[in-house]
């Protein structure tokens, strides 16, 4: 660490800033309390040496970042240089916690990590369209508030600090996607991923490292109990594999929904009001707990559903133990009434695994009230404790128990059996009846409408009538599409701006697609995407021919501007893919833009990965 020279307590910068507390410091500068005498408030200064290396770049970063209006982003308040001495003033946050101090007790419940980290991507997607990202996120970087809204403190100064920002702007926008699953990883296991992919800033202070695999980290889900699928997979995608989010907004979109208000640690029942199970008092353990670590032996029990569940129960006994008293005996009450529950049908060593919770609760609770650092409940030690009893036989099907059945229950079943080969053989009849008959019938054939004229016929000089002739009315000429964009008047997130020209290139093989939502309604957040599409000239059109990969919902629209409003309605299709012409109304006038809005997406890649698809457009 180098002290920055000239700042210390009682020092003034810039004849305003009176500076008081020194909060941390690093390898290139300082965070400082300060009074701000001009507007009579609290302050707080990063300082760092004018001289230094990366000082310039800082400063611009900072007034950069001065520019963004997001609420969650820590408000660059003022820059400036006194002497030897550069410093970026920063809004107070009175009261807020970071969220490496919030993990030192262990980890978050995933609903509130969820939303820390979903708040965090939103926040980091609106700096990423002013070219502006962050590089170095690390639990530090992301503070709670009182109120529980989420600060995101450092956007683009912190990169320029540690000279991480000479990136491309696509390298970058992939590194806070991958800094952001390491949030969600931390966030939910109270470690830090490292190895590869994460050489780009070192270990947050106070976490410890998270269990290497080969081939990567081991999962959320190995370390902690309760994790949901889509972030633990996300975990395992985007660390292990190399895959996942390519931008905050990206990953934003693969974890929405998420709370609106704070998740409450303290109280986790009150959301399963009426469950009673011995499943979610377990649950409401490892909550009060935090994060139970799952011992390997107990993981690997998974024999039947009921000895797998009193083995998650012993682990998140054992784990509570090395969290909390209360965690621990909430956990051994919920075991305990588990194997009552189920009693003796299921074996015995679950309640093996109840008892050694219980005994580890009372020895965590003695009079001398030293803390218990627990104890992981294998599977094999509770095999060995269990009394050696076997399993009671399955029960009959008949409630007459392993006797043969009564008289009356097989007439019963006879009686099932001839209504079933009655009903086969009434079938059988009926497709027999129906051989050798045409079922062109029942083909669906493609309607082709031709408009014809037919002119008036003329008298020849015998007095005679012509012939009558038909001739085919050609189609009128396709307007030329010169250009195009992609179309998203929420614009928060590119939908795949260098694919436009695959929709009017001639080829239906290609095609312009958005980026991926995870519904088909784009997760709530929007009506629809699309493409504005710029025709050669002002045209009246008069049909425009659609080419869809896959069944959506679409709307064409005429206008001058690359906007909704005023646009008018050429036509609408629902539900429809393959080529369609849609006519426009008579008295449509002319417009030098073609809005394609597609208000319902297909699925495309995986059933939940929702894309706007638009193969080919030809304007008529």
């Amino acid at each position: 660490m180098t002290h920055v020279h000239g700042v210390g307590p009682g020092t003034l910068l810039g004849a305003r800033y009176a500076v008081t507390l020194r909060t941390s410091e690093s390898r290139t500068h300082e965070r400082w309390r300060a009074a701000d005498h001009t507007l009579d408030r609290e302050v707080v200064l990063v300082c760092f040496p004018v001289g230094s290396s990366v000082a310039a770049a800082a400063l611009d970063a900072a007034r950069r970042a001065a520019g963004i209006e997001d609420s969650r982003l820590t408000r660059v308040l003022d820059v400036g240089i006194d002497g030897d001495v550069a410093f970026i003033v920063e809004e107070p946050l009175t009261g807020a916690v970071p969220m490496s101090h919030l993990l030192q007790s262990g980890g978050l419940p995933a609903e509130e990590v969820r939303r820390l980290v979903g708040e965090t991507a939103s926040a980091l997607e609106r700096a990423r369209h002013r070219g502006l990202h962050h590089l170095v996120l690390t639990p530090s970087s992301i503070l709670r508030l009182p109120d529980g809204d989420v600060k995101v403190r450092g956007v683009a100064t912190e990169a320029a600090l540690t000279d991480a920002d000479q990136v491309s702007d696509e390298h970058a926008s992939r590194v806070d996607a991958v800094g952001l699953v390491k949030l969600i990883y931390a966030g939910l296991t109270a470690r830090w991923p490292t190895g590869p992919g994460a050489a780009s800033h070192a270990r947050p202070v106070g976490l410890e490292p998270a269990p290497s695999l080969v081939g990567g980290v081991a999962a959320p889900s190995e370390i902690a109990v309760g994790i949901p699928n889509d972030l633990d997979l996300i975990c395992r995608m985007t660390l292990n594999e190399d895959r996942g989010p390519i931008s905050p907004g990206d990953l934003a979109l693969q974890i929405a929904p998420w709370p609106s208000e704070p998740y409450s640690r303290l109280s986790p029942s009150a959301r399963r009001e009426g469950s009673g199970s011995a499943t979610a008092a377990a649950a409401d353990a490892a909550a009060a707990g935090s994060a139970a670590p799952v011992t390997e032996s107990a993981g690997a029990a998974g024999g039947g559903a009921a000895g797998g569940g009193a083995v998650a129960g012993g682990a998140v006994a054992g784990g509570a133990v090395a969290g909390a008293a209360a965690g621990l005996s909430a956990a051994g009450a919920a075991a305990a009434g588990a194997a009552s529950a189920i009693g003796d049908r299921v074996g015995s060593f679950a309640r093996a695994a109840a008892e050694r919770a219980a005994r580890g609760a009372e020895r965590l609770s003695g009079p001398d009230g030293d803390r218990f650092e627990g104890e992981d409940i294998a599977l094999t030690d509770a095999l060995d404790d269990a009394p050696p009893t076997r399993l009671e036989p399955p029960l009959p099907v008949f409630g007459g128990g392993p006797d043969r059945p009564s008289g009356a229950q097989s007439r019963i079943a006879l009686a099932i059996v001839g209504a079933l080969v009655l009903v086969a053989l009434v079938i059988g009849i009926n497709n027999v009846a129906k051989i050798g008959e045409s079922d062109s019938s029942a083909q669906a054939r493609p309607t082709v409408t031709v408009t014809r004229s037919t002119p008036a016929p003329s008298t020849t000089a015998t007095g005679s009538s012509a012939p009558t002739t038909k001739t085919e009315t050609p189609p009128p000429e396709p307007v030329r599409i010169i250009g195009g964009s992609s179309f998203d008047p929420q614009d928060d997130g590119e939908e795949s701006p260098r694919q436009v020209p695959l929709a009017f290139d001639g080829d239906p093989g290609t095609a312009w697609k958005s980026r991926w939502y995870g519904t088909d309604t784009y997760n709530r957040s929007k009506e629809g995407v699309g493409l504005v599409l710029d025709l050669s000239a002002p045209t009246v059109v008069r049909e425009v021919e659609l080419t869809l990969p896959a069944a959506q919902d679409v709307t064409i629209y005429l206008t001058d501007e690359a906007r909704l409003e005023g646009a008018q309605q050429i036509g609408r299709v629902t539900g429809t893919s393959g080529t369609v012409t849609i006519k426009a109304p008579r008295d449509i006038q002319a417009g030098s833009k073609l809005i394609i809005w597609v208000t319902r997406p297909a699925p495309d890649e995986a059933p939940n990965h929702h894309r706007a698809q638009i193969a080919e457009v030809v304007v008529r």
